[in-house]
């Protein structure tokens, strides 16, 4: 009886175990993989004007797939967009764009990756909110295949 018990004992001890690495092996098998990204590059303008520092951000609308991205326009308006779960470019479909190009006092630009929440910032925005700001925006773009973007304020 009493080796019977001892048994039982060390079945319980190894239990646990068995089930952490059985729960385990599954975790990683169960996650979708994301949507297709197409690589999208293009500029952003004001008139004739490119608009240099600016964070260009991506909202789907419609059916489109995803969660967006973003971008950062260089010194000429050029950009490329970074999808926000990571890799490049975004997935075919329809977005809402907003344009915002904030400054340091000194006329500077806001260094990228600048996280610090806005009304905490000493930056200032340089656009009109009907661009800037994503729920007020209605700039829409179409992102499709070999086709680069331009976004003309």
């Amino acid at each position: 009886m009493c080796h019977r018990v001892s048994l039982k004992m060390q079945t319980l001890k190894f239990t646990p175990l068995v089930l952490s690495a059985a729960i385990m092996c599954g975790c990683g098998e169960s996650t979708p993989p994301g949507p297709e990204l197409l690589s999208v590059s293009g500029a952003v303008m004001l008139k004739d004007e490119p608009i240099p520092h600016a964070d260009i951000y991506f909202m789907p609308i419609d059916d489109t797939e995803g969660v967006g991205g973003l971008a950062r326009s260089d010194d000429t308006g050029k950009f490329e967009v970074m999808y926000s779960r990571g890799g490049n470019g975004l997935p075919a479909g329809t977005y809402r764009v907003a344009v915002s190009r904030r400054v340091m006092p000194d006329g500077s630009p806001v260094p990228p990756g600048d996280d610090t929440p806005a009304i905490e910032s000493p930056a200032k925005e340089t656009l009109p909110p009907k661009f800037s700001d994503l729920s007020r925006s209605k700039l829409t773009v179409v992102v499709q295949e070999g086709s680069p973007l331009e976004i003309i304020l």
